[in-house]
């Protein structure tokens, strides 16, 4: 027996009901009518709320960056990448801001910092200078990026790089990279939005002698001073810290090293230390276990970092020895993501050092207010030996 006729007898009976349910339906889509028609302004109600909620994060997005920062008679210190060339999720390259006396500086541009500076709420276009430490690829991954996106925000003169030899070649060598970006956005948007000018960045060869305990004068403007000192990468030549003093207050940024006497020298009574560190066991323990997985490239590479870099222990008797306020970790590897691994970067560190000692995170940010002009403002008692 066929079904066809069936299903169209059912097709047939729901498409003429009687009258009966036809009043029935009526009467019940009478009642639902107000339901709907208040669901209805809810909704554009909502809709409406939901508009003007985009608005205001659209405008505290565009209105984030912080320029009232500049005005600040204190040094500040932002956190902008902790990490190493080890993966991280939590941690971008190595990049340290300052900003004091309307100048804002980075100590290195390392891979993803850049967004850590835009997400922090700085003044992106007030840029003034960025300092390079080394030319190892995790502290200057993004300085292209620096440069360009600092333009984009609003820098309308060419950025000024400062570093060690061969910093003018490393410059020139992001610039041909980004030229074609250049190009393109100012061809866009046109010279009066974004002048060609602000596109580049110069680079410049700070001279340091060859002496183990050279250093430096690399600015003295709005009453900031920056002093480069050498440091012991070996075999990175040359590599490079730098000291901040203003309005009183001193931090020094120790950029990769191992222990080095002249860094300590140049920390001395600094306020804030701010110092790479490496967990040597933890590197060992990488290289044996690669080693029992026929890893021997990987155990070897693992093994070589350990001899350029400085342990916490070493960094605490450095903070130590220089009289130093607070020691803070960056470019910790690995990074102390969880319990254990922050216990192991701290172990043996109190009983050196008695100061604060804070293990850095992207993102934190230290406000050292002036000191009052007969407190003086110290300088390195190196200084002057480059």
């Amino acid at each position: 027996m066929s079904l066809l006729p069936v299903v169209t007898g059912l097709r047939a009976c729901r498409s003429q009901p009687s009258r009966e349910l036809r009043q029935k339906s009526t009467a019940r889509s009478a009642r639902r009518q107000p339901r709907w028609a208040a669901a209805t302004v809810l909704i554009a109600i909502a809709l409406a709320g939901c508009d003007r909620m985009i608005d205001r994060q659209i405008e505290r997005t565009i209105t984030a960056n912080d320029r009232s920062i500049l005005q600040s008679p204190d040094l500040h210190v932002v956190l902008c990448g902790t990490g190493s060339p080890l993966p991280d999720a939590e941690r971008a390259g190595a990049c340290t801001a300052v900003l004091a006396g309307g100048e804002f500086v980075l100590v290195d541009t390392g891979p993803g910092s850049w967004e850590t500076v835009a997400l922090a709420g700085l003044p992106t276009g007030d840029l003034s200078a960025v300092l390079l430490t080394h030319f190892h690829s995790d502290h200057i991954g993004d300085l292209g990026e620096a440069i360009t996106q600092s333009w984009i925000a609003g820098r309308q003169r060419p950025l000024d790089v400062f570093g060690p030899a061969g910093t003018s070649r490393v410059v020139d060598g992001f610039a041909q990279a980004y030229a074609a970006d250049a190009q393109y956005r100012n061809v866009h948007h046109g010279e009066q939005y974004l002048p060609a000018a602000g596109a580049h960045a110069v680079g410049h060869d700070v001279a340091l002698s060859d002496a183990a305990d050279a250093d430096a004068l690399v600015f003295d403007r709005n009453g900031l001073r920056v002093t480069m000192f050498r440091v012991h990468h070996d075999p990175v030549v040359p590599a490079v810290g730098y000291r901040f003093d203003y309005g009183g207050r001193s931090v020094v940024v120790s950029g990769d090293t191992a222990k080095n006497a002249n860094l300590a020298a140049h920390a001395k009574s600094a306020d804030l230390l701010i110092h790479e560190a490496l967990l040597p066991e933890m590197m060992e323990r990488v290289a044996r276990v690669a080693e029992r997985n026929d890893r021997q490239r990987l155990a070897k590479l693992a093994r070589d970092t350990m001899s350029y870099h400085t342990t916490p222990v070493e960094a605490a008797e450095i903070a130590r020895d220089a009289g130093v306020a607070t020691l803070v970790f960056t470019h910790e590897v690995p990074g102390p993501r969880n319990l254990i691994l922050r216990r192991m970067f701290l172990a043996g560190v109190p009983e050196v050092f008695s100061g604060e000692v804070i293990l850095g995170e992207d993102g934190m940010r230290f406000t050292l207010p002036a000191k009052p002009l007969e407190q003086g403002m110290h300088r390195s008692a190196a200084a002057g030996n480059g």
